[in-house]
This record gives structure tokens, sequence and C-alpha cells, in this order.
């Protein structure tokens, strides 16, 4: 089957341009001069298992690892690489543009089943800054660090220095829940933030 088949199966998101290749080794290219490629592995299909060696590249990035399916779990694993600030126009309504910074990953894992959640692995950013509405925001040297505690996966947001302040904490949980916590020096970087206590939001998925 032509990957350009996809588009009339499902609803694509504004991001893929074009679709070219087949579904077992194609491309999409995507908004602002990205592309995603991916190669289909025919042997773990026997075991009921759908994976995938995939590429993410752009003028500043190129990250590579494995996208994983199976009846019980969707998972990505071993994504390393680099990534630049124009990565920022796959995502959109971000309030943010023009950033400087850049990141360095090494995901090991991140993996979702029923009942569970898991995380494992590193995304250092460099410092930089951001333009916003309301002005330049400078962003300092940050690490986001990816664990798995019980049935859940945690994503901490530290500042990259020896104090190694946590700024954010995002918990993907076991019972469908997304736990997003803000901390004051999280949020004093974020303009019109309230920064006077964490800011809590949870949310079912």
């Amino acid at each position: 089957m032509p990957a350009a088949a996809l588009s009339t199966l499902v609803a694509l998101p504004p991001q893929v341009e074009t679709l070219s290749g087949s579904v077992w080794r194609g491309r999409a290219s995507l908004s602002g001069g990205h592309a995603l490629e991916w190669a289909v592995s025919a042997r773990d299909l026997w075991r009921l298992r759908l994976s995938a060696d995939a590429t993410l590249e752009g003028p500043d990035t190129r990250l590579s690892g494995v996208l994983a399916v199976t009846p019980r779990q969707v998972a990505a694993l071993d994504w390393s690489g680099r990534a630049g600030p124009g990565l920022l126009t796959l995502a959109p309504r971000l309030a943010v543009g023009s950033c400087t910074s850049r990141a360095v990953v090494a995901v090991g894992r991140l993996a979702l089943w029923r009942r569970a959640a898991a995380a494992e692995g590193e995304v250092s950013l460099s410092a930089g800054a951001c333009a916003t509405p309301g002005g330049e925001v400078a962003v300092p040297a940050m690490v986001l660090r990816l664990t798995t505690e019980g049935r859940d996966a945690r994503l901490a947001l530290v500042r990259d220095d020896e104090a190694g302040t946590v700024l954010a904490r995002v918990d993907v949980t076991g019972d469908r829940r997304l736990l997003i916590r803000v901390e004051p020096e999280g949020a004093a970087l974020v303009p019109g933030m309230p920064a006077s206590a964490p800011t809590i939001l949870e949310m079912p998925f």
C-alpha cells in the first residue's frame, strides 16, 4: 500500500504536507523543512508486534529511534540525537517562538500500556532565549529527566546546575491521569504565569 493512502484512512495532522513511499518504507514531509522516514521491521510481525526504525530530520534536527506497537503497548525506544529550535514549528499554537536553545536527546524508553506507563532517559537543553508576545525570555540550561516509579512515568525538568532546582514535573499515571506541577521557579520563566505557589493541573485521558 502506498504511504499516501494513509491520508484516506486516518486524519493526518496539519504538519504533514506530503507522503511518499509505502506503508512499509516511507517518508512524510513535514512543515518547517522537516521529514519523518520509517522502515517497518517484518521480523517482528509474527510476534504481533509492529516496529519501525524511524528518523526525524530538519534544518537543525536529527533524531532516530524505534516506534513499536503491540495489542497491549505503544512505545518509543532508543531515541537519540539532537533537536534544534526549528522543531518548534511542528507544535502549533505555542506561545513562544524564535528560540535559540538546542537539545541533546538520549531517551531509552517511553511506553504506555492499558494500566501502566514507563519512561527512561534524559534530554539536555542548552541555555538560550525565546521570543514571546511579552518580549524575549531567557531560558536557563535545563535537563529533562525521565524515570519510572511503580506504574507511573515521571518527567522532571530541573536546572542544569549544582542546585538542580526542580522547575516542573509531569506524571503519566497507570490509572490514565496526566498530572502537571509547575514550581514557582519554573513559573517565573513564563511571562504572566503566577509564581507565588505551585501550579497543579490534573487531566484524565
